[in-house]
């Protein structure tokens, strides 16, 4: 846990040295000394330059240890050769913090990477700590501290609130601050992390939760390089009252490499993110206009129970754009209650019986309006209300603006989407803590974000792998074979139908198989064999079977020349109710998961998917079993079979162990597919793919 006197340090210091300044107002090292002196910097600015004997009114020293004591945060904006002697300069001097503009560290490669490591070294040595390098600097606006070279702070005034920000683009600072300035949203401190040599998004996370001035955070990732981290800080960020809201760079496909697991397909990185932020009771927006308009939405509130929305307007075209995206968001659209049609009845006004709620012109009277809003807010068959002004926004606020304003909200979810450009009217809601949108996108993309927020999963002991798997996998490749990965699954609980392994379609079949029964190679080369064509199911006697091997053992040399084969398994077929992937892998920025989807070779088409960090519990993994569409035929769905989702539950629990291995590390492991048998009878895994970290 950070101090708070290195919090004071960080955003509020009483001494700051500029290393690097300059007089020259064309340059970008002037900036953060005349910011500072705009805007009114309570405390003492030092400005470090071997050239100038005073810069910018200020008297300017060599180094910081020939000038005065006290510095508690330094920004080090010289070229890279001249970073790491000013790094020890300021670590000597006693700075707590130091914030370094400069580039051309880890970013570059590893000449640049060996650098930034050095500079951490000797800072720690020293019990300073470092932003950036490559960070465009730190802003505090109750302070006010501005210390950065962003463009931004040319403003007359700078929009104070209680928003915190942490950035890995350092250029976001700007334009976040320019959208909230033009909202009349504000902030506390925006902080610009650039490559989080030391100085992490996570540690602060921490810094932001304990300060008293910041009540929501506000994340801009282009990447997650702390998710354990991450995860820590969000949760403290939860237990204080403090949401946090994510805008994370990653939606598309482009530049994604795919795993050689189905897993890999079906949850890519996109799809990983998104279960470590839900996980951590993150909130993620897919807008960045929406990362500062639902901040409103979120201020001390909790989580909702439902997706259940009701949405009322006087402008039936409006309100259409927000519920088209909130449908596509799987939001539930709810009609008018009976308590609100019988008001609108007596003030004159019958109400239609779709689930948009028209008041239609008609209802464009503010004892209309604001009568129909109360009894939305006060109706227990909704989570959330939308509100959807017309022109009457931007020339009769008085009408449904000033209604809402006044609304009782009771701790009921309200957003507000004006259709025309009224920025007084938003002012208005703004400065009544009502959340208030300037567009039908982000208006219903922060109902999504904020109607599907759930608290951080408990988090359960977890009782690591049997010691046997750790000795089984010790002496095994990276693709290891579906004996080896059959008996490492067996060992965590899973069940598996019995086998029996034959050497190559010339072998002696043996007698007593019962028939009909399934074929495939045995090959580490072959994670695919579906693919191959390395697979027969449904043989029928010794004759088939003997057919069946020969065409599979060619399929598989003809596929891949070079293929390991290993043999052939045998298996007795087995009638199952319905079939599912469980797979689990090493992503590359958030760490282990597990995935739980629908079986089979339609597993990458469907794409029905339940995805969490691992390792889980059997609570959690009986959540990801209720997310899965498909299985809704075995539970219960027109008196089908029940399935024995008990079994299936504590299938993916045991899949989600292999994350706690120590010495041999799994990347990708796999069941596809697993069988789901009848209520009591169980699961049954007929295939198995484990790839491990050589």
């Amino acid at each position: 846990m950070i101090s708070r006197p290195f919090s004071d340090s960080l955003l509020r210091p009483k001494v700051v040295a500029v290393y690097g300044a300059s007089g020259d107002v064309t340059k970008n090292t002037a900036r953060p000394q005349r910011y500072l002196k705009t805007h009114g910097f309570p405390g003492q600015i030092i400005p470090i330059n071997p050239k100038h004997d005073t810069i910018q009114g200020d008297k300017a020293y060599p180094s910081l240890s020939a000038a005065p004591k006290g510095v508690e945060h330094a920004i080090i904006m010289v070229p890279k050769p001249g970073v790491l002697k000013a790094v020890h300069d300021c670590a000597e001097a006693g700075a707590k913090v130091a914030t370094i503009y400069s580039d051309g560290f880890a970013e570059t490669g590893a000449e640049g990477r060996a650098l930034q490591d050095q500079i951490v070294s000797v800072a720690r040595a020293h019990q300073m700590r470092i932003i950036g390098p490559n960070s465009m600097g730190v802003i505090d606006l109750n302070t006010p501290m501005p210390l950065s070279i962003n463009y931004i702070l040319e403003m007359s005034k700078l929009p104070a609130g209680s928003l915190g920000v942490i950035s890995q683009s350092g250029s976001l600072l700007g334009a976040l601050m320019s959208r909230g300035a033009a909202r009349g949203i504000g902030f506390s401190s925006l902080l610009s992390v650039g490559n989080e040599a030391d100085l992490s998004v996570a540690e602060l996370i921490e810094i932001l939760t304990e300060d008293h001035r910041t009540e929501v955070i506000l994340l801009f990732l282009e990447g997650i390089r702390d998710p354990r981290g991450l995860g820590r800080a969000a949760r403290r960020a939860y237990a204080a009252g403090k949401p946090v809201i994510a805008y994370k760079l990653g939606r598309s496909d482009v530049g994604r490499e795919l795993a050689i697991t189905h897993s890999g397909a079906i949850a890519g990185p996109d799809e990983a993110v998104d279960a470590l932020l839900r996980y951590h009771g993150i909130m993620r927006v897919d807008m960045l206009e929406s990362l500062i308009e639902l901040p409103a939405l979120a201020l001390n509130a909790a989580p909702a129970t439902g997706t259940r929305v009701a949405v009322m307007t006087t402008t039936g075209g409006g309100a259409a754009m927000v519920v088209d995206r909130l449908g596509a968001a799987g939001m539930e659209l709810v009609p008018a209650p009976d308590r609100m049609r019988i008001k609108c009845a007596e003030l004159g006004l019958e109400l239609g019986h779709g689930r948009l709620i028209d008041l239609t012109m008609a209802g464009s009277h503010k004892e209309i309006y604001g009568a129909a809003l109360q009894a939305l807010l006060d109706d227990e068959g909704n989570d959330a209300v939308v509100a959807v002004v017309g022109s009457s926004g931007q020339f009769h606020p008085e009408v449904a603006v000033h209604p809402i304003s006044i609304a009782r909200r009771g701790g009921k979810p309200l957003a507000v989407f004006i259709v025309p450009n009224a920025p007084e009217s938003l002012e208005m809601l703004t400065s009544s803590n009502v959340a208030a949108f300037r567009t039908p996108e982000a208006c219903a993309d922060s109902i999504r974000a904020f109607l599907s927020w759930n608290p951080p999963v408990v988090a359960t002991k977890i009782s690591p792998p049997p010691k046997a798997i750790e000795v089984a996998l010790s002496g095994a490749g990276k693709n290891i074979s579906e004996v080896l990965a059959r008996e490492v699954l067996r060992k965590l609980g899973i069940n598996f139908s019995s086998t029996m392994v034959l050497a190559g379609p010339q072998c002696e079949i043996p007698r007593g198989l019962v028939y009909p029964i399934a074929a495939k190679i045995i090959s580490p080369d072959l994670p695919h064999k579906t693919d191959a064509k390395a697979v027969i199911l449904g043989i029928k006697d010794e004759e088939s079977l003997r057919v069946a091997m020969k065409k599979i053992w060619d399929a598989a040399k003809i596929h891949k020349p070079e293929a390991r084969l290993e043999g052939i398994m045998v298996e007795p077929m087995i009638e199952a109710l319905a079939e599912v992937l469980i797979g689990f892998r090493h992503d590359k920025e958030v760490g282990p998961l597990v995935i739980l989807g629908a079986g089979g070779v339609m597993t990458e088409i469907y794409k029905d998917t339940a995805v969490r960090p691992a390792p889980i519990g059997l609570d959690e993994a009986r959540s990801m079993v209720d997310e899965v569409k498909g299985l809704a035929i075995i539970r219960g769905f027109r008196n089908f079979p029940l399935g024995d989702l008990d079994a299936l539950s504590q299938a993916v629990a045991a899949m989600s162990r292999l994350a706690l291995l120590e010495t041999s590390r799994v990347i990708e492991a796999e069941i596809n597919p697993l069988l789901i048998l009848e209520k009591g009878r169980g699961v049954v895994a007929v295939d198995a793919l484990i790839c491990r970290d050589p």
